[in-house]
């Protein structure tokens, strides 16, 4: 009596090899534009940070002024901006492009009721990310 062996198929192992190589490949190729993208993005650093009330017409505002440089690649930058204190919390962004080692000052203005500033102190930050 013969016994017949069930195995597979030399195709079988070759379409396998196939399948695992690409997925190798696709996945090297992810992690390399992964890193691509992470060393090629703005790096802003805020060099100088002030903030200070004025009288605008009727209104009291606050300006925070911030300086912000690039020390990466050139790209697209949200700098934020935000006050709180005087009963009264706010942020705010602005989107900037930034060439590889360029610096932009920014002003944000922030309206502030007179009287609450008049017996309140302010506070403010500003920070800023790559888009």
């Amino acid at each position: 009596m013969m016994v017949q062996q069930k195995g597979r198929s030399k195709t079988t192992y070759i379409a396998i090899g196939i399948f695992v190589g690409i997925a190798l490949f696709a996945s090297a190729l992810w992690v390399y534009m992964s890193v691509q993208r992470a060393v090629s993005l703005p790096k802003p650093e805020i060099t100088k940070l002030d903030g200070y009330g004025s009288l605008q017409n009727l209104n009291w505002v606050f300006y925070v002024d911030v300086t912000v440089k690039n020390n990466g690649e050139e790209g697209n930058v949200i700098v934020y901006a935000e006050i709180s204190g005087a009963g009264k919390y706010e942020k705010k962004e602005q989107l900037i492009y930034l060439a590889k080692g360029e610096s932009k000052d920014l002003s944000f203005t922030f309206d502030i009721s007179f009287w609450n500033a008049l017996f309140s102190q302010i506070t403010y930050s500003a920070w800023a990310v790559p888009q």
